[in-house]
């Protein structure tokens, strides 16, 4: 393209017009090193500033609140200075409603108010997780609904495998009793299983010793008769008296099992080929035979076993982690497959005093009747042992001391004596000096003066804590009241109407729809049973409505200050 003069016409006599104006950038002045350095300076500067301002936009959205309340104090009038000075104020730790700029007294239990800056969170005793308070029409819709905690008798139930065995104590073994060798002649009871009665014979046997002192008495019997009877003393010392002679071969043959009535027959027959029988000692079930018509058996060799099946044992085996649980005494019961739904009760007779080293169990044993032989040594069983809860292991060696009887019915406890305040459970001298109170003819002492009146208005309520408990019984509490976080376990206590307090609580093992509490609560409080999630949900997603526990160590020389739970 060609360029133009003022007429308008190309400006065709001017040299380099048109590579000027093809090439400007050729032409065009070259920066400096200092400019461009400026330059650099100048975009990085203007980056910084953007960035600057959003974060000086950032900090003023984050600290608004800071902000603003520099600014009223700044702007407030002079008069109300004093007012700002005050950043602390005065609550009541067992109603959290209660909150006054001033100290003194709380108008619902008497408690002194405790001291806090403003804004901080309320502090709890230790034991108590958190404390929600929920408005009446709340708790209705929430259909919370509480329970006392009270005495009841549980047991812990464990059930083993065991088996039906023969009583031992009435097992018979019967063996050959003659010397040397001696053969079966016959046999009356030719199978296992016979059922026999005591004194009816079993076998008969014939041996070569037993016809030589057969003849033997023979011989001294007939001496006896031919012979005149000494009449002089050294005539019997030599000769010897036959009558004597006759009485010492029928005890050898009275070791040798034979009885006085056969040895009588002998001496009446006058033959010596006796066979001699084998008599069952006791009634029962033979359940051993060792041996066959015609067989030859040693002195000592066992022929056969009687069992009485009217009595037997059923023995089970416990696990060494559940051996503790096992008393002598203690019911326990079984079943078998071959009766189902019919339970065989009894008590525990023995206990195994060794383990089993194969099978690290112990051996248990009850006695039954069995007179209509319906159990047969063999069988397995399904044993279920019931042990008291208050007799576990858990609960002797963690409950320390119960109230004895003797104290409950005194009129008159010293400090030492009752140790705890009724009301607030609170160690006694903990709150202060303990301060001594009249109930129903009784002299007690309280923690402090806020108890009083509780103490007087519900007095059984509290009373009953210093009565026993009942025998063979444990502090309950309801399934339902339980919430289970995997480590620990809560149970929420309602301190006054609408306040529910989150207290951890140590548990025994559950047994029906009841907990034993080994610690954390005291006979007549009152726990969430219906609506307990509800309550730990909105202590949860509403940490606002909750308070913390309070794990700072407070001085003992404050009592005023002390936090306790009424």
């Amino acid at each position: 393209m060609s360029g133009h003069g003022p007429s308008g016409q190309p400006d065709q006599g001017v040299p380099g017009a048109s590579a000027r104006s093809v090439l400007p950038a050729e032409n065009a002045p070259q920066l400096t090193r200092w400019q461009k350095f400026r330059m650099v300076v100048k975009v990085v500067e203007l980056r910084l500033r953007f960035v600057a301002l959003m974060a000086a936009t950032g900090l003023v959205f984050a600290y608004w609140d800071t902000l603003w309340n520099h600014y009223e104090k700044w702007t407030r009038p002079p008069g109300e200075s004093h007012v700002a000075a005050s950043d602390t104020e005065y609550f009541c730790p067992m109603h959290p409603t209660v909150i006054q700029s001033e100290p003194g007294s709380c108008p619902i239990c008497g408690m002194p108010l405790s001291k806090r800056k403003k804004g901080e969170k309320e502090t709890l005793p230790a034991g108590v997780l958190a404390r929600v308070s929920l408005a009446p029409f709340r708790v209705a819709q929430a259909g919370v609904l509480t329970s006392e905690v009270s005495y009841a008798p549980l047991s812990e139930t464990m059930m083993t495998v065991g088996s039906v065995e023969v009583d031992e104590r009435r097992l018979k073994r019967i063996s050959s009793k003659t010397k040397g060798m001696a053969r079966v002649d016959k046999l009356f009871v030719n199978f296992t299983g016979t059922e026999v009665k005591a004194g009816e014979p079993l076998a008969e046997m014939y041996s070569p010793e037993l016809y030589q002192a057969i003849q033997e008495l023979l011989l001294n019997q007939h001496s006896m008769q031919k012979q005149p009877r000494m009449q002089t003393t050294l005539g019997r010392s030599v000769m010897g008296d036959p009558s004597e002679l006759v009485q010492f071969s029928g005890q050898k043959l009275k070791l040798w099992g034979i009885t006085q009535a056969q040895v009588d027959q002998i001496l009446r027959d006058g033959k010596a080929d006796f066979h001699l029988p084998i008599l069952a000692p006791i009634g029962g079930v033979v359940i051993r035979k060792n041996v066959v018509e015609g067989e030859y058996v040693n002195e000592g060799q066992a022929m056969f076993e009687i069992a009485d099946l009217t009595h037997v044992w059923v023995k089970a085996q416990v696990f060494e982690n559940q051996f503790s649980l096992v008393r002598i005494g203690q019911s326990v019961e079984a079943t078998v497959e071959a009766y189902p739904g019919e339970v065989f009760s009894g008590k525990v007779a023995f206990i195994d005093p060794v383990l089993n080293p194969q099978t690290r169990t112990v051996t248990v044993r009850y006695d039954l009747e069995n007179a209509d032989f319906r159990l047969r040594p063999g069988m397995f069983a399904t044993v279920t042992l019931r042990t008291p809860v208050a007799d576990t292991p858990a609960f002797r060696n963690r409950i320390v001391s119960r109230p004895a009887a003797g104290m409950a019915r005194k009129l008159s406890l010293s400090v030492d004596e009752q140790k705890i305040c009724l009301v607030t459970r609170a160690k006694l001298g903990s709150m202060g000096e303990p301060l001594p109170i009249e109930v129903e003819g009784r002299n007690l002492w309280i923690c402090c003066e806020g108890c009083a009146a509780k103490l007087k208005e519900e007095p059984v309520k509290y009373l009953a804590r210093l009565a026993p408990a009942p025998k063979d019984s444990v502090l309950t509490v309801p399934e339902s009241a339980v919430v289970d976080s995997g480590t620990r376990k809560i149970v929420y206590v309602e301190s006054d109407p609408g306040v529910f307090e989150g207290r951890e609580v140590v548990l025994g093992p559950i047994s029906g729809d009841r907990y034993p509490v080994l610690d954390g609560l005291s006979p007549g409080e009152s726990v969430a049973t219906s609506g307990a999630f509800l309550i730990d949900a909105e202590n949860r997603l509403n940490p606002k409505a909750a308070s913390k526990p309070n794990h700072s160590t407070r001085s003992a020389a404050a009592p005023a200050a002390s936090v306790h739970r009424h």
